[in-house]
């Protein structure tokens, strides 16, 4: 959901790519991107492919932008839009299952890379016309989640109402970086670090973020929500407690 916006082509197709090159998605995979804006399915394989061309080459590039497909809606609540988009992942389940057994499972996984006050008519949308006949469905929510602590539980109160919690999944991606995954082994696995990370050393600390262009496309989204919102009280902020927390203490 939201293929056609800057999260999708700079991280979640790229992240996709990955996977692929490295056979790491499941065979007969297919991707399908959910947006407003008006493209066909070659429109947006050409909007990705040079965010793609960064770290792959063009063959492999090639082959996964063919498993790669376009659906248009008029808004993210749009049921016929999703009725159209379930139509064609039918017709891509039916063509498995004359490869596998006919109680072969089509597992759908929905990624929301859109604003969180689209996510519950999008939800909805998905509930109604989308879930997955034979297999699970699950859904992947990207913070921010709402403006604050009222409309975060608002929000999550009606997609409790759509969906169980196994079918729930909210993530920072921030948290998902090899180098943040990393810090805390760095710090508590090298004795050099866990004695100079410490008040005896340290005076101060700056946290700097850096991106090499402006909103471009983004304006909608940051005037809704804030750059506070989006990068410093999750990314920044998650960040420097890694940083500077204490040895987390195993409990038997």
């Amino acid at each position: 959901m939201g293929a056609s916006g800057d999260l999708a082509k700079k991280k979640t197709y790229p992240s996709l790519l990955a996977l692929h090159a490295d056979n790491f998605l499941p065979k007969n995979t297919v991707i399908w991107g959910f947006a407003r804006s008006n493209l066909s399915h070659e429109d947006l394989r050409a909007r990705l492919k040079p965010f793609l061309l960064k770290k792959h080459d063009e063959k492999i590039v090639d082959s996964f932008l063919a498993i790669c497909y376009y659906q248009k809606g008029t808004g993210y609540g749009d049921q016929e839009a999703f009725a159209s988009l379930n139509t064609q992942l039918l017709k891509h389940e039916a063509a498995d299952d004359e490869k596998f057994h006919k109680t072969h499972t089509h597992n759908r996984l929905f990624y929301f890379a859109i604003p969180p006050n689209v996510f519950a008519e999008t939800g909805l949308a998905i509930k109604n016309n989308a879930m997955a006949p034979r297999g699970w469905s699950r859904m992947i929510v990207e913070k921010p989640f709402g403006r604050d602590l009222e409309s975060c539980r608002t929000l999550l109160k009606t997609l409790d109402e759509y969906f169980t919690e196994d079918q729930l999944y909210r993530i920072d991606h921030y948290l998902g970086k090899e180098i943040v995954q990393n810090l805390l082994i760095m710090r508590f696995a090298n004795r050099i670090f866990e004695n100079m990370w410490s008040n005896r050393h340290i005076e101060s600390v700056f946290l700097t973020f850096k991106e090499p262009f402006g909103t471009q496309g983004r304006g909608g989204y940051f005037d809704k929500y804030g750059i506070i919102r989006d990068i410093i009280q999750n990314h920044l902020i998650q960040v420097m407690c890694l940083v500077a927390m204490e040895a987390p203490i195993r409990v038997s």
